[in-house]
């Protein structure tokens, strides 16, 4: 509990009985906040009475998507923009550690199929919508009348990437993971990298789709706290395949990359990262007139 919430209610109850009240006042409260934890109906006598720090922004995203209130989910990812002022940070800070809690929950049995379906459908949506939208929020330009769908339009011209596909982002199992590999592209795209993310296929039809001609670099995206095993193998797969092709490995765990590299068996990639600003800066590196592009159009 709070000491604020004590003495208020030391207070209030002295107030209404008096030296009785003052003597039942900490007990009350405490009967209060612990009924409030437990009790679904009381929940806000919780979070008045206790000291715990308010959700982090990623948990409150993830908290509105379970309970199925996408348009909030919206609000707390446009706040996080705007007071971070990086498109980078929000997928990395707020929709990754989202991703990998409905994994976790998943795997373990705790979200349903349909609230499930919802989570990555919603975050998909917020995720590109977001993108299309980052400079006009940033500029805290307002969207008036019908301007709005013009807007939206414009600003999914600015991320068209360049006729060549040079760079393939690569989802390394399943939805959560494909959810990583469309935010990778969406931040290339903004550098004006010719990318394509594809879908959590058959690791067959990706590794198809990663020898055709033009492509340079491949980026195996997982989102944790599954994936890895996965990583390995497309890695694996890409190395034997095409030697040609650069190999990127995206564990967005936002740990150390040497430690997955430590890791046994090792992940057979030319290059490990930890976050999707560190992917990003890997592809530039490997790509360096894009790199050139980017820091001249900025």
């Amino acid at each position: 509990m709070s000491p604020l919430a004590i003495l208020v209610a030391a207070i209030f109850w002295t107030w209404l009985w008096g030296p009785v009240g003052l003597l039942l006042a900490t007990p009350l409260t405490v009967c209060a906040a612990v009924a409030g934890r437990y009790t679904p109906s009381l929940r806000f006598l919780a979070i008045l009475l206790s000291d715990e720090p308010v959700l982090s922004p990623e948990n409150r995203f993830y908290q509105r998507l379970l309970a199925m209130d996408a348009d909030e989910a919206v609000e707390v990812a446009e706040q996080f923009l705007k007071e971070t002022k990086s498109l980078e940070d929000l997928y990395d800070h707020v929709i990754v550690p989202a991703l990998s809690l409905a994994e976790a929950d998943r795997h373990r049995g705790g979200l349903d199929e349909e609230r499930c379906r919802f989570v990555m459908q919603s975050t998909r949506f917020i995720v590109e919508d977001i993108a299309e939208r980052a400079d006009d929020l940033l500029a805290e330009k307002p969207v008036q009348g019908n301007g709005k769908l013009a807007d939206r339009a414009s600003a999914r011209q600015r991320l068209e990437p360049p006729t060549e596909v040079s760079v393939l982002s690569i989802p390394a199992w399943d939805e959560a993971d494909e959810v990583g590999a469309l935010m990778l592209a969406l931040l290339l795209k903004r550098r004006g990298v010719g990318v394509k993310p594809l879908a959590a296929a058959l690791a067959s039809e990706r590794l198809e789709e990663a020898g055709r001609a033009g492509i340079r670099v491949a980026c195996v995206v997982a989102v944790p706290p599954f994936g890895l095993m996965h990583v390995r193998y497309l890695c694996k797969r890409l190395r034997t395949d095409l030697p040609q092709v650069k190999v990127i490995a995206g564990v967005l765990s936002e740990g150390d990359p040497a430690e997955t590299r430590k890791g046994t068996p090792a992940v057979p990639a030319d290059e490990l990262s930890a976050s999707l600003k560190q992917t990003v800066a890997e592809v530039l590196a490997l790509i360096p007139e894009r790199a050139a592009q980017a820091a001249f159009s900025s």
